[in-house]
Formats: structure tokens, C-alpha cells, sequence
């Protein structure tokens, strides 16, 4: 033993020193002797040892028991010797071990126990009780111990291995299994008898002197209690102990989740019911659960745990009982209706967890309530109280921090999903009752608007807007936009009446939570806006969008200030904003030209150029950039589906993006004039200036296109898109490359190849030509979606672009693909793929043709190799795919030679790449692939008949390597079972290609 290195112990460790002990450490372990030398130390010079020296020699017999000790059955008398004496010394020392040094014993002590007990130590646990006699110091180890053990063998979080729990479950069966001999002088039949014994010991005998004790006791109660038997605990000593302990402010917590586990115990229902009728009695006699508003919340919490276990046991009870109908439920339900006061006590307490404690057994209730055919009045009047209590825990409390949420703020906004959940529940429970509660607080709240706090406003929206989720209330929607006459309708006229109309609207003054919901419930119930009269209501609400979005009351245009709202709200917002007008812009013609006019321009352009300009600071974030979008996109759908002149809504359209195309310009003089330029910030300039282009071609569809929208007008909508792409394009021959503004062009052709139709074919060359500069695999991947796009579409029309670009992009792609890894590569690959297959699904083969013989050459082999090699099964699909679509083309009038390239490539292609071990026969995208290839197949012996067969039995299928792990040659008899099944039917063909596949890959 070397004590230089153990003296480094007991001093504060330097790195030098750390990498001794731990040398010294590794190398004790090692040792046959090593743990011998830890025990003795332990046991002998304890009292003279540092923690840090203890601590060092209980992890070396740690180790010892963890990796050597189960194979050592000479060592286990030697191991019970130390355990025991070192546990007789700590006793009795008057020294107080620490806290972690008692833990690592008893996690010791476990270890040992669960590979010595019950083969090598059966005694082990009557053994360990001999100790209590020590002291309380022995006692509180006893309790360490057993809850190592627990820790070790029961707790279910904790994975183990087969072994481990078969392990765990002989461990626990044999402290469970009753001796068959008699009891004599009072010996226990079994070790959970004893167990029991001792706990109940220890809490009566330490219950005035030590309650730390007690409480730790009743801890590993209630950790021991789900395994053991319920009959040692359900009984009169245990319950008077229970209940005493209650009254007990230091013992009452622990308490409560052991008499929990009593209830929670599975049993027949009856049995359930009886026990918790039984415990309820002797707690409410005892006056526990008179609740005191100013108690402590956590012992609250866990009363209020306590309870809702036994309601939803009851709950559980009464689903499980009886067989034969409701009537035989009835006996369960009275006891559960007899605690819904207290549980309502709890659930209206005014901390927000101990309310949550009992949220678990209300919704058991619902959902009881929602098996009766016919609800009573008892049942109504227990929803009645529930609704009333769930409103006013739903209300922010005065505290709450809507500038700085932190863990508070997020708790109760998590509660508060639970409580709209519980909401629903009742809502779907029954309709009219929280139909009508809900329109009392609407009427009464916003009646009273300019008396009423903002929580109760916030609250009425908050349940008005909850309503739409049960699927009977959004049929009451359809219904009531359709045809009229509902609670629910009459609850948003009350909303819209008495929040936006009348004067300067008083929603625009309210708390901005208010204000933001407020609109989530406008845009919930836009179609009840579709109709009369309440169409009237759309100017209204679009003033009071703009008004609240703008920062200012909208009668009141002199100073125009930021908007109230914090950002994530204004965000919100919105998007809101953008959602209604599309929902409504079919109604927009309501709206007068005047007011038209003046929304158009003072209200909506001015917020969208606002929005702007926030966005080209330094500091704008992506948030931001969504806020502008959904204003661009809201603008332009208000200009052209309202009331105005065609010309009118052009001069609009061009007012609205003016300033975007003047900053483009700007940038444009300043990339090339200036020597050296601010990229950077050019950049983000010139991509915002591109993408309110492709914000604003939101508003049109490829069912309302562009050049359809005004044809009496000369100027339609289209030419200032197209005007702008000309100089888009013009901008993007410059020699610097800029990748936000190339990615926002690529979304500007998206956009314009469903609203332009075949004008944007005359800009491809030049788009194509510039988007190639960048060679990344995601600009790359971008193009070819691009021309995927395209090629969809316009299919024909394309064409002559594609014989020309094609080429291009082939090699631009080649030469990309060996510089990249991982998904890089995959998602260029799949695009490319996707490409050739809309070639050949558009019928565009001529462009495949009318490529050089080498590029066409190396296009073909690049299907193959993708077929074969590729370990993507959704590309190797796309190749399967095309080849049998060549194979359909091509097969029987293609171009010379296909038909060679046919048998010596696309035939072993279909065979090579589902033999290969990456092709996971159990996965759904592999299937599909293989479906392709077998379709395949089954295309070339539709076309080329028996010349086919001959092929593949004369040529190819004998040497091919069947079971190739094997490198076996596929026997003669399988060959005909393939020639033979090839001939079957598409369907059946396919079935028996996977297992053909499954055999052949051994």
C-alpha cells in the first residue's frame, strides 16, 4: 500500500496529484488483493481516515462486487464479516459519518445483497434487522440500504438486461414467499412480514424522538408497498398510524403518498371501493381534509394527490365493475360524487398546483358522465361548479409578467392547457350547458368592457375561442355561417358589436393579450363572416387589424408610434391578419371604394413599408422576415379581390412595392460602381427586394393568373412581375455571387411558373446561367427542383431550353457529386433522379436524344449505378422507375443499341440491386422500390416475350450469384420456377419477386 499516494487524499488535489491517485486507483482494482487491502482499511483505521480516503476505499470494493465478486464464492463470508462490522463500528462511533459515505456503504451493501441473496446469504435481510438495536445511526442505514435496494430491483425507470430482471424477480419472490412452517414465538412467516414489522417498529418507537427517521421510513414504505402485500399496511394499526401521522406537520407529506400507494394497490373493484370508503372515513373523521386557505401548498399538493387517487380509482372501479349494464356501476358512483366537494375545494384553491393535483380525477369524471345516457340533475349542477371554478383558474393572475416570462409564467401557461383542456371536455360533455355559461361571460364581460379588468376580457375570448374544438361546436359553425341562428353566433356579434364598432374602437386600448386574442377568435369563425349581415363587420375588422398593428387608434392618423404589441404577439398577429383576408376576400366588395382606397394605401402599405424597414436593420431576425411576408401577401390579396378599378389596384400593386424595387435598383448602381462593395448587406437587400415580389404572387393562383386579372385594362397585373424579373435577371450577371439573393430568385420563378404561365420560359437561359454559378449541393439541388417545376408544367413548351441547359447541369452535377457527404449528396442525387423521371413520365425523351452520345452515354449509366448502388431507397425508386419507363419508350423503337444496353444493363439491374445487403427487404421505402423493379421486369417480358426468357435462362441467370453470401450459382430448378413466375400475372409476379430476394440473400 503505498500512503505518499493516500496522503494526497486528505489535502486539496492539484492535476499532478489527481493523476496519481488515479493511477494508484487503477491499479488497486487490478489486484487480486485490492479489495482486501479497502476492507481492511475500512474496518481497522476508519476513525483516523479522511472522507476522501473512505470514499476512495469504498469504490474499490464497489468495483470488487460490481465485476469479480459473483464468480468468488470463497469471498462472501469474508464480504458479510466487513459489512457487518463496519456497520457495528459506524454505530457505535461518536463520530457522525457523512452523508455520502453512508450512501456509497448502502449502495454497497445492495450489491452485495443482490448477488448474494438468496443462493450464497438467504439470512441476509433477518440478518441486517439484528442491527437495529444499534441506534438510530443503524436504523437510518437500514432505511439507505433498503432504499439501494428498491433502487436496484424494482425501480422501473432504470433499464435492465433479461438477467437482471429475471434476477430481480426471483429477488422479490422470495422476500414475498410465506413459510409453510408454523410461527413460533412470534418469528415472522416471511421477510415482508419482518419488513413490515420493523417499519412499523421504527415509526412508533422514533415517532416523538426523531421525525427525520420516521419520515425516511415512511418513504421506503411507500417505495415497498406497490410489490408487497396490501394486507400487511390495509389494516388498524397501520390506518391509526397513518392517520395520526396527518396531524403531524413534519410527517404528514410522506405520509400522503404512502396512504396514496394504499389506494392506488391493485384489487377487485369492490375490494377497492370498500378500502377507499374505509380510509376516506377515518381521514375525514379526523378532520384532515378541513382545508385551510393559508396551509402549506406542497403538503396541500400532496393531500390534494391523495384524493384525486381515490376518485380516480373510483372512476376506474366503476368502469371495470359489472358486466350487465349501468345499473350495476350505480353503487360505485355515489362515493365518487360524495368527494367531488372536496375535490372542488382543491381545485378551486388559489395555488395553481395544488389545483392541478386533482385535474386527473375531474377529467375521470367527465368521462364517466359521458358514458350515462341521461345526465341528472346532480351531475348538471357538479358541472355547473367545475365550469365556474375552471373560468376563474383560467384568469392571468395580477403577477404574472407578460414582459419577462420566466418559470412561473411557463407553469401556468402549461396548467392553463390543461384547464382549456378540461373546457372541452365539459363542452363536448354537454354543449347547451357550456354554451350557455359561455355566452353569460361573453355578454356580461364585453357589456361591461370599460369597467371590466383585462383578465376577465382576455378570459371571455379565451373560452369563446376553445369552443370551436369540439367537433359538435364546429359543425354549430358550419351551420351558423350557413344558415344562421346559434348561441355561438350571437356570441361573436356580441365580440365584434363591442369591440370594434362604435366610435374609436376599444379593442385598440385593451392589453395586448386581449387585442391577440381578440383576432385568434375573429380568424376561428371567419366563416361566419361570409354571410350577411355580418360581411357588414369586415371594415371594422380590418381597421381594427391595421389600427392595433400600426401601434395607433386608426381615427387618429396625425403620429404614427411603434405598435404595443410585443413582437411574438405583432407576429401573431400578423398572420392572423393575412389568414383572414384570404378567408374573406371573397366578401371584400363590402367595403366602400372610399374607405378602400384609404385602407389600401394609409393603412396597409404604410404597415408593410414599416415592416420593412425594420427588416433591412443589422439587427432584424427571422421573425421579422415572417411578419413581412404575411403583410405583403395580406396587401396584395386586399387590392385585387376588393372593389377597386383594375387600374386603380395597379397603380396600387406598384405603390405598394415602389420601394422595393427603388432599394433594388440602388443596389444594383452600387455593385457596380463601387470597387468594393458591402456584400453582406447588399445581399439581404436585394433577396428582401426579390421576395416581396414573391410575397405579393401569393395573392394569384395558377387558377387566377396573373395575365387574366383585368383584361379590359392594357396593363395587366403580370407586367410588373415580369418588368421585374427583367431586371431581377439583368442583376444577376454581375461577376459576384449572391446566394440570398439567388435563392430568393429561385422562390420568385417557383412562384411565377404557376401565375406567368409560359412567359417565364423566355427568362430560363439567363436564370439557368446564373443559378449554375453557385456549385453548392443545396443550389444545386434547388435548380434541378426548379427545372423539375418547369418540366411538369410546361412539359412541351420546355423543350428547347432543356436541349440546351441540360448539359450543362449534368456536369455541374457530376462534378459536385464527389466533393460531398452524407445528406449533402443524397439530396442531390434524389433531385436529380426526380428530374430524368419527369422527363420521361412527361414523354420529353427527345431531350435525352438530342445530347451527345457521351453525356447520353453517362446519364444512362448514372441511372444504373443509382439503381444499384445507391443505399436511398426513395432514389433507387425514381431509377427503377425510369428504366421502366425507357423500357416502355424505348423498347421496342428506340435508339440503336438500346436494345443491348436493355439485356446487359437494365435486366442485372433489377437483380443486382435488391440482392445486395442495403436492401432492407422490411422497410416500406425499399418495397416500393422493389415494386418498381419488378414492374420492370415484367414491362421487358410484355415486350420482348420468350427472347426474354431465353436470355435469362441461357445467359444471365446462370451465373448470377444467388445466395451471394454464399457465392453460390442460382441452381437449374429455381431458374424455371423465375422463367415461370415471370410469366404469371403483374401482382403475382411481385409477390414472388420478394421472396425470390429473401432467398437469395441468404
Amino acid at each position: 500500500m503505498n500512503r505518499n499516494i493516500l496522503n494526497l487524499l486528505e489535502t486539496p488535489l492539484v492535476q499532478g496529484n489527481l493523476a496519481q491517485v488515479n493511477f494508484y486507483f487503477e491499479e488497486i482494482i487490478g489486484s487480486d488483493t485490492g479489495w482486501q487491502l479497502a476492507i481492511t482499511e475500512l474496518t481497522r483505521t476508519a476513525d483516523n481516515l479522511s472522507d476522501h480516503t473512505k470514499f476512495f476505499w469504498w469504490q474499490i470494493v464497489e468495483n470488487f462486487v460490481k465485476t469479480r465478486y459473483t464468480q468468488m464464492d470463497s469471498a462472501s463470508l469474508l464480504m458479510r464479516n466487513f459489512l457487518f462490522q463496519w456497520l457495528h463500528n459506524m454505530s457505535i462511533s461518536a463520530k457522525e459519518e457523512s452523508s455520502f459515505l453512508r450512501n456509497k456503504a448502502a449502495q454497497v451493501f445492495s450489491l452485495v445483497f443482490i448477488v448474494d441473496f438468496p443462493r450464497r446469504w438467504p439470512s441476509f435481510l433477518f440478518d441486517f434487522l439484528e442491527t437495529l438495536k444499534l441506534g438510530p445511526k443503524a436504523v437510518d442505514f437500514y432505511l439507505r440500504v433498503l432504499k439501494a435496494i428498491d433502487s436496484e430491483v424494482v425501480e422501473r425507470e432504470i433499464p435492465h438486461s433479461n438477467v437482471e430482471a429475471n434476477r430481480n424477480t426471483l429477488i422479490k419472490d422470495t422476500i414475498r414467499e410465506t413459510s409453510k412452517k408454523p410461527r413460533l414465538y412470534g418469528i415472522p412467516h416471511s421477510h415482508t412480514e419482518a419488513l413490515v414489522n420493523s417499519w412499523y417498529e421504527i415509526c412508533g418507537i422514533y415517532e416523538m424522538s426523531d421525525s427525520r427517521l420516521v419520515s425516511e421510513c415512511l418513504c421506503v414504505i411507500c417505495a415497498y408497498m406497490s410489490w408487497i402485500d396490501i394486507s400487511l399496511f390495509a389494516n388498524e394499526h397501520f390506518y391509526t398510524l397513518f392517520v395520526r401521522f396527518m396531524k403531524d406537520q413534519h410527517l404528514r407529506e410522506p405520509d400522503c403518498d404512502c396512504l396514496c400507494e394504499v389506494v392506488a394497490k391493485g384489487m377487485d373493484s369492490s375490494a377497492k371501493v370498500k378500502l377507499i370508503e374505509s380510509l376516506y372515513s377515518l381521514l375525514h373523521g379526523a378532520g384532515v381534509f378541513v382545508i385551510d386557505n393559508e396551509e402549506d401548498s406542497d403538503y396541500l399538493c400532496k393531500l390534494g394527490k391523495l384524493i384525486n387517487t381515490m376518485g380516480v380509482q373510483l372512476a376506474v372501479s366503476w368502469t371495470r365493475h359489472g358486466i350487465y349494464g349501468l345499473e350495476n356501476k350505480l353503487p360505485i358512483m355515489d362515493p365518487l360524487e360524495n368527494k367531488l366537494p372536496i375535490i372542488s375545494t382543491f381545485f378551486g384553491n388559489r395555488d395553481d398546483n395544488v389545483s392541478a393535483s386533482v385535474l386527473e380525477c375531474i377529467n375521470e369524471y367527465i368521462i364517466i358522465l359521458k358514458q350515462k345516457y341521461l345526465l341528472s340533475s346532480v351531475d348538471r349542477q357538479n358541472l355547473e361548479s367545475l365550469i365556474s371554478i375552471n373560468f376563474e383558474k383560467m384568469k392571468y393572475d395580477e403577477s404574472y409578467n407578460f414582459d419577462n416570462d420566466g418559470d412561473e409564467e411557463a407553469q401556468f401557461l402549461e396548467f392553463r392547457i390543461q384547464l382549456k383542456k378540461l373546457y372541452v371536455n365539459i363542452a363536448s360533455l354537454d354543449k347547451n350547458l357550456i354554451l350557455s355559461r359561455t355566452q353569460q361571460l361573453v355578454t356580461s364581460t364585453w357589456e361591461n368592457r370599460q369597467t371590466c379588468e383585462f383578465q376577465d376580457a382576455e378570459l371571455a375570448l379565451t373560452c369563446l375561442y376553445e369552443l370551436g374544438e369540439p367537433a359538435e361546436v364546429r359543425a354549430m359553425v358550419i351551420i351558423a355561417a350557413t344558415y344562421g341562428g346559434s348561441a355561438l353566433e350571437d356570441m361573436v356579434r356580441t365580440m365584434v358589436k363591442f369591440g370594434v364598432t362604435g366610435g374609436i374602437s376599444p379593442i385598440l386600448d385593451m392589453h395586448h393579450v386581449v387585442q391577440l386574442q381578440f383576432f385568434e377568435v375573429v380568424v376561428r369563425y371567419d366563416k361566419l363572416f361570409l354571410r350577411e349581415p355580418y360581411s357588414n363587420y369586415i371594415p371594422d375588422l380590418m381597421l381594427a387589424f391595421l389600427g392595433v398593428l400600426n401601434g395607433s387608434n386608426y381615427e387618429d392618423k396625425q403620429e404614427r408610434t411603434e405598435s404595443h404589441l410585443p413582437r411574438e404577439a405583432r407576429s401573431r398577429v400578423c398572420y392572423l391578419l393575412s389568414q383572414f383576408v384570404r378567408a374573406v376576400k371573397a366578401c371584400l366588395s363590402v367595403i366602400p371604394s372610399d374607405l378602400y382606397h384609404e385602407l389600401s394605401l394609409s393603412e396597409f402599405c404604410f404597415l408593410a413599408h414599416k415592416l420593412r424597414e425594420e427588416f433591412l436593420d443589422i439587427n432584424s431576425s427571422l421573425r421579422l422576415s415572417t411578419d413581412v411576408r404575411y403583410i405583403y401577401e395580406a396587401t396584395t390579396t386586399f387590392i385585387i379581390n376588393g372593389s377597386l378599378d383594375h387600374r386603380i389596384q395597379i397603380v396600387m400593386m406598384d405603390f405598394l412595392l415602389n420601394h422595393d424595387m427603388d432599394a433594388f435598383k440602388t443596389v444594383l448602381d452600387q455593385v457596380q460602381r463601387e470597387a468594393e462593395p458591402d456584400i453582406v448587406a447588399l445581399d439581404k437587400v436585394a433577396a428582401h427586394s426579390v421576395n416581396a415580389f414573391t410575397w405579393c404572387s401569393e395573392a394569384f393562383s395558377n387558377r387566377l393568373e396573373m395575365r387574366v386579372v383585368g383584361p379590359e385594362c392594357e396593363t395587366p397585373h403580370s407586367a410588373l412581375f415580369v418588368q421585374a424579373l427583367e431586371i431581377f435577371v439583368k442583376f444577376a450577371e454581375i461577376p459576384t455571387v449572391l446566394p440570398e439573393f439567388q435563392r430568393a430568385l429561385r422562390r420568385y420563378c417557383h412562384r411565377l411558373a404557376f401565375c406567368l404561365d409560359k412567359d417565364i420560359l423566355q427568362f430560363m437561359p439567363a436564370i439557368s446561367k446564373t443559378l449554375l454559378r453557385s456549385r453548392d449541393a443545396t443550389s444545386l439541388s434547388e435548380n434541378w427542383f426548379l427545372i423539375n417545376q418547369m418540366t411538369s408544367k410546361f412539359k412541351e413548351d420546355i423543350i428547347p431550353f432543356l436541349k440546351v441547359e441540360f448539359q450543362p447541369m449534368i456536369r455541374a452535377t457530376v462534378a459536385a457529386l464527389p466533393n460531398l457527404v452524407g445528406g449533402q449528396e443524397i439530396q442531390l442525387q434524389r433531385s436529380y433522379f426526380s428530374f430524368i423521371a419527369a422527363v420521361c413520365g412527361n414523354h420529353l425523351v427527345e431531350v435525352l436524344l438530342s445530347q451527345d452520345p457521351n453525356i447520353m452515354q453517362q446519364v444512362l449509366m448514372s441511372i444504373i449505378q443509382g439503381a444499384t448502388e445507391l443505399n436511398d431507397p426513395m432514389a433507387q425508386k425514381d431509377c427503377y422507375s425510369i428504366l421502366k419507363k425507357l423500357v416502355e419508350l424505348w423498347g421496342n423503337n428506340g435508339p440503336p443499341g438500346f436494345v443491348e444496353f436493355l439485356y446487359k444493363q437494365i435486366v442485372p439491374a433489377c437483380f443486382l440491386g435488391p440482392l445486395r445487403k442495403t436492401f432492407d427487404l422490411s422497410d416500406a421505402q425499399t418495397l416500393l422500390a422493389l415494386n418498381e423493379a419488378s414492374a420492370c421486369l415484367k414491362l421487358i417480358y410484355d415486350q420482348k416475350g420468350e427472347e426474354a426468357i431465353e436470355f435469362l435462362q441461357s445467359q444471365y441467370l446462370p451465373r448470377l450469384d444467388f445466395r451471394s453470401n454464399y457465392f453460390r450459382p442460382m441452381p437449374a430448378p429455381k431458374i424455371l420456377e423465375f422463367c415461370q413466375a415471370l410469366r404469371m400475372e403483374a401482382k403475382l409476379f411481385k409477390q414472388f419477386l420478394k421472396a425470390f430476394f429473401l432467398e437469395g440473400k441468404g
